[in-house]
């Protein structure tokens, strides 16, 4: 039996710990609610965003802050970590939004749609999937005014940075930048939020360059990240209401950039200050940089244990919080060298493979949102002389004309001029098998082919060598759909076109460059990744793109001169 004073000693302990937070949210509802019925409608939502605070309804508000209190509670969920119930409450809300539109105001609805696309485009980008975010984007913002449109400028260069186009990203965040600062009647930000958008712009350059460094390993790129997180952090001490959050965030930064230039002692002091910040760590996406990052420091100074007890503190099932996509696969990566050092094969195989195919999901996502954003240049374009027309109408109008006849008129001249050279072609080619009628057939074809493989200028050649070594450095050949038909389609040619130029520049024909890409990536794996030796043959030939494992045996020992399992051996002995 428990005893009457153990009882009360309980009872306290909870009324202690839950009164503070009661009375806490119970005075932060008062607040919102005085400044709903002033119509602070920024302030509103600033509020509401806190994702600690348990907002309480006090008086019976008007619909557009009904909505968006149901919007901001999405939000709460988001910030939480609780991605999908945060994505279901949001379209439920905008559905709401919609329904309401004819009892709105034009600034009231646009300004509710911006609120449900900015979090619902956020919730997939840290599911993994922009392409589903930009779709979200594409579809919600139809229609809104060109205030919204500068303000979007930001998820596209999101989706770019995440896409792997840097330089389009930074480019679209100093715009971004240009804006707000030109904005001097602050039809885009209210003046108290003007600043932190700037220092939240800055960060989202500094995360862009962090992410080039990443693909690249180009260590200026890192100091390019610290000159914008510094110049978002002096933003933000220089504001009233500056909190110790911004600097533990900026601390938190500083800490990563010294994880990428492997200064694990350095690093590791910060996330340890990081870490005793107790408003940082009430944060869930701040709480996952913390422990991951530890969780790296110790997984590259070969220390398993604190590492594996860093990724359990994210990477926990039982939690109701999952960790972001990004975050997700690191993990997997993470676990699979852990598991390595630990001299736990299996499971070291199993998460690798998990990693790879979490890989190849991105790419087929990655595809897809490069489609969107092709859409979003043409209405970028646009939009963009819109806004000129209105600036002044007449002399924009006659350029926009003056410019598409030129257009217009370039493409019918490269058209006439391309067929006109292509008819010549043909005609010329009839003449010579009319001439050569005796000539068997395959002799006639290949001197067509020949032929035609002469008019391939160098801007074309030095294009098509440009895409093949881009589409090299992303590994695309360890695709199993890696083959001359589909590439020469996404480099927009043919395949007699690529297979020449291959011939010509590579010395080899296609499937020969394929298996020398293919073999030169597993030798390095095999030399400087030993997880590789343990896997089985089949294992490895799927990894690297054959269907057949007996056509990667043949191809291995026509380079190598013996079998992959003979050459592992001796890599061991």
């Amino acid at each position: 039996m428990i005893s009457t004073k153990k009882i009360v000693i309980i009872f306290l302990c909870l009324f202690i710990k839950i009164f503070p937070q009661n009375s806490f949210s119970e005075k932060e509802s008062i607040k919102i609610d005085s400044l709903i019925k002033k119509n602070q409608w920024d302030l509103v939502h600033l509020r509401l965003l806190n994702e600690n605070l348990k907002f309480k309804r006090i008086s019976k508000y008007s619909l557009q802050y009904h909505l968006l209190i149901k919007l901001d509670s999405a939000s709460v969920l988001y910030k939480q970590g609780k991605y999908l119930e945060a994505k279901k409450a949001v379209l439920l809300s905008l559905d709401q939004v919609e329904i309401s539109k004819n009892n709105l105001t034009v600034l009231q609805y646009e300004g509710l749609k911006h609120i449900g696309i900015t979090r619902l485009f956020y919730i997939e980008k840290r599911l993994g999937d922009i392409s589903q975010g930009l779709k979200y984007l594409n579809a919600f913002s139809e229609g809104m005014s060109i205030v919204y449109k500068k303000k979007q400028i930001i998820f596209y260069a999101v989706a770019h940075a995440e896409l792997g186009n840097y330089k389009k990203s930074i480019e679209l965040l100093n715009r971004h930048l240009k804006d707000i600062y030109s904005d001097s009647k602050n039809s885009l930000y209210r003046g108290f939020l003007k600043n932190e958008e700037i220092a939240s712009t800055y960060n989202t350059i500094g995360d862009t360059f962090i992410k080039w460094y990443k693909d690249t390993g180009n260590e200026k790129l890192l100091d390019s990240a610290h000159h914008h997180y510094e110049n978002a952090y002096r933003i933000m001490k220089s504001l009233p209401d500056f909190c110790v959050y911004s600097k533990a965030l900026f601390m938190c930064r500083e800490a990563n950039i010294e994880l990428l230039k492997k200064q694990y002692k350095n690093s590791l002091l910060l996330y340890n200050i990081c870490e005793k910040d107790s408003v940082l760590m009430d944060k869930n996406f701040s709480r996952e940089t913390v422990w991951l990052g530890k969780a790296e420091i110790y997984t590259f100074l070969k220390k398993p244990d604190s590492a594996f007890y860093y990724i359990n503190k994210i990477f926990n099932k039982k939690l109701p919080v999952k960790c972001t996509y990004e975050n997700k696969l690191k993990i997997y990566h993470l676990l699979s060298i852990n598991y390595e050092n630990s001299n736990d094969n299996k499971n070291a195989y199993k998460f690798a493979k998990l990693s790879l195919a979490e890989i190849n999901k991105k790419n087929i996502q990655a595809h897809s949102g490069n489609n969107f954003l092709g859409t979003y240049e043409k209405s970028e374009i646009k939009y963009a002389s819109e806004e000129m027309i209105k600036k002044n109408r007449r002399n924009t109008f006659l350029l926009v004309v003056l410019i598409t006849f030129i257009f217009i008129s370039a493409i019918f001249y490269i058209r006439y001029y391309y067929n006109k050279r292509k008819n010549r072609i043909f005609v010329e080619f009839q003449k010579k098998i009319e001439e050569k009628s005796n000539v068997p057939i395959q002799s006639v074809a290949l001197e067509m082919h020949e032929n035609l493989t002469v008019v391939i200028e160098d801007k074309l050649v030095d294009r098509i060598l440009k895409n093949l070594d881009m589409l090299e450095s992303k590994k695309k050949f360890l695709s199993n759909n890696f083959k001359l038909a589909g590439i020469a389609k996404q480099l927009d040619t043919n395949t007699a076109y690529l297979s020449k130029i291959i011939n010509e520049r590579k010395g080899m024909s296609f499937s020969e460059y394929v298996n020398d890409l293919r073999i030169n990536y597993l030798l390095v794996e095999l030399q400087h990744n030993p997880t590789f030796r343990k896997y089985t043959i089949q294992a490895i030939s799927e990894e690297i793109g054959y269907k057949s494992t007996t056509t990667f045996i043949k191809a291995f020992k026509d380079r190598i001169k013996m079998t992959p399992s003979e050459y592992i051996k001796n890599l061991n002995n």
